[in-house]
């Protein structure tokens, strides 16, 4: 029986990026909204067959174009 892949959420935590303590002060606080925002997803959709909505969520917080084409490259895998 072939195994069918599903769709999956993407969750892409974005930060100001700014220096001075901006970013450091908000990622944790950022990233655990991140986290539980697909724990919600998760819990609350369901795809038509029945199965749990899959969250990925990016490995890091997303300031400028380094962080988001990881999170890309993350994403398309």
């Amino acid at each position: 029986m072939k195994k069918i892949s599903l769709p999956k959420i993407g969750i892409r935590p974005v930060i100001d990026g700014r220096r001075m303590g901006v970013r450091e002060s908000l990622e944790e606080q950022t990233m655990n909204m991140a986290k539980a925002t697909a724990a919600l997803l998760t819990e609350k959709l369901r795809h038509a067959c029945g199965a749990a909505v899959e969250c990925v969520i990016s490995d890091t917080c997303i300031a400028g174009m380094a962080e988001a084409a990881a999170c890309e490259e993350k994403f398309s895998s």
